[in-house]
C-alpha cells in the first residue's frame, strides 16, 4: 500500500535507440530545408547600445521589475527589428503591465508593415485574440517560411494548450531542428513527453535542455521529480538536488526531494530526520508526516519485535497526517479515508488502542527514531 515519497514510481520500459527522440506518436522526423534561413538572423544585432539595453532589461526582468525593464526592451527592439526574443520579451512585459502600456504595444505591432522577414507577421500572430486565430496565422506564416523556428515553437505551444499533445510534439521538434539554440523547444518537448508518460524520452529532452540551461531551477525541479518518483534514479537526481539546495536553502519542497532520495537509497533514518526537520519548520506539511508513518510502519520493521519498536511512532505520524491533511489530490484522499485508518487499525491490533489522539500536539520530537 506504500505510495513512496509523494508519487508512485513507474519503471519506464526501455525504448529502441532510434525511437528515443521520435517515437511512434509522431508523424515523421522533421528535416531542415537546404534553403532555410540562418536562425542567427533573428538574434541580437551587433549594435552596442542595443546589447547594453538588453542586458539592463534582463536584469530588471530577473528581479520581477517589468516597469524597469520596459525602456530597455523598447530601445533594444527598435535598434534590432529582427531580434525575436527581444520582441517576445517586450510583448509579454507589456501584457503583464497592462493598461496604456499594453495598448501602445499592440498598436505598434498591428500597425507594423509587412516585409520579407517573417518577424512582423509572427509578432502579429502572437497577438491574435484566440488560439484558433493564432494557429491560422502561424500556419500561413510557415507556408511562406517553413524554417522559421519561432513560429513552430508558438504553434506547438498553442496546440499543446488545446490538448493535442502528439501534434504539439512534432511542432516543437520542428522548432528545435530549425534552430538548435531555441532551447525552449527541448524543454517543452520534455514536458509534453512526461505528460504522455513517455518518461525515457522526456528524460533525454530534459538532459539536452539542462545541458544548455543548467540554471533554470524550475526545469531542474521538474527533472528531479521525474528521476526520483518515476524512475528511482537516485544517483542521477542527487547532483541536481545539490544544485537546488544551494540555490533554494530551506525550501520545503527540495528537502522533501532529498528525503525521498535517502529513502530510495535505503538510508531510512536520514530520510526520517529530514522529514522531521520539515515538520518542525512547516507542521502542516502532511506528506512529511505520512511518509514518516509509512517508513515506520512497513519499510523499516521486518519482524514483530521491530514492529513493536517502530509502530508507536508510525501511529503518531499517521495521527499527525490525519490532523493536518487536506486532500490535495487523489492519493491523499485515499490515505485519509482508507489507507491510514486501515494501518491504524492494524497497529491497534498489535499494540492496543491509543491512549488518546496525539496528532494535534504536533511535537516532531515524538516522531524521532526510537532508541533500541
Amino acid at each position: 500500500m506504500t505510495r513512496a515519497r509523494g508519487s508512485s514510481r513507474a519503471v519506464a520500459a526501455a525504448l529502441p535507440l532510434a525511437g528515443l527522440l521520435w517515437a511512434s506518436g509522431c508523424s515523421q522526423v522533421p528535416q531542415r530545408r537546404l534553403d532555410a534561413a540562418d536562425p542567427t538572423l533573428y538574434g541580437l544585432c551587433g549594435d552596442p547600445a542595443a546589447r547594453e539595453a538588453w542586458e539592463r532589461a534582463n536584469l530588471a526582468l530577473a528581479k520581477g521589475d517589468d516597469a524597469g525593464a520596459l525602456p530597455g526592451l523598447i530601445a533594444c527592439v527598435k535598434a534590432c527589428p529582427d531580434f525575436v526574443r527581444g520582441h517576445v520579451a517586450y510583448q509579454d512585459c507589456a501584457r503583464r503591465l497592462g493598461g496604456e502600456v499594453e495598448r501602445a504595444m499592440v498598436t505598434t505591432y498591428l500597425s507594423t508593415p509587412e516585409r520579407p522577414s517573417p518577424v512582423p507577421a509572427y509578432l502579429k500572430a502572437r497577438l491574435a485574440d484566440t488560439p484558433y486565430a493564432q494557429c491560422n496565422a502561424l500556419e500561413a506564416l510557415l507556408k511562406r517560411d517553413p524554417s522559421f523556428a519561432w513560429a513552430h515553437l508558438s504553434r506547438g505551444r498553442v496546440t499543446r494548450l488545446q490538448g493535442r499533445l502528439l501534434p504539439a510534439l512534432d511542432m516543437l521538434a520542428a522548432a528545435a531542428v530549425n534552430d538548435p539554440e531555441l532551447h525552449e523547444a527541448k524543454l517543452e518537448r520534455a514536458q509534453v513527453l512526461a505528460e504522455l508518460g513517455r518518461d525515457a524520452e522526456a528524460a533525454t529532452q530534459y538532459r539536452a535542455y539542462l545541458q544548455a540551461r543548467p540554471d533554470d531551477l524550475v526545469a531542474v525541479k521538474e527533472f528531479v521529480t521525474l528521476l526520483l518518483y518515476r524512475f528511482g534514479r537516485v544517483e542521477e537526481a542527487s547532483p541536481w538536488i545539490d544544485r537546488l539546495e544551494r540555490a533554494m536553502p530551506g525550501s520545503v519542497s527540495v528537502r522533501m526531494d532529498r528525503a525521498a532520495a535517502f529513502w530510495s537509497a535505503g538510508r531510512h533514518r536520514e530520510a526520517i530526520d529530514i522529514y522531521l526537520s520539515v515538520l518542525q519548520a512547516a507542521p502542516s506539511t502532511s506528506r512529511a508526516a505520512l511518509n514518516i508513518g509509512l517508513l515506520y510502519y512497513e519499510v523499516v520493521p521486518q519482524d514483530e519485535a521491530a514492529r513493536r519498536r517502530f509502530w508507536p511512532r508510525a501511529r503518531l505520524a499517521f495521527e499527525w497526517f490525519l490532523a493536518t491533511a487536506t486532500a490535495a489530490e487523489g492519493h491523499e484522499q485515499f490515505e485519509r479515508t482508507l489507507g491510514v485508518p486501515f494501518r491504524l487499525a492494524r497497529i491497534a491490533e498489535l499494540l492496543g488502542p491509543a491512549s488518546a489522539p496525539r496528532g494535534d500536539s504536533q511535537d516532531a520530537r515524538a516522531l524521532s527514531w526510537p532508541d533500541s
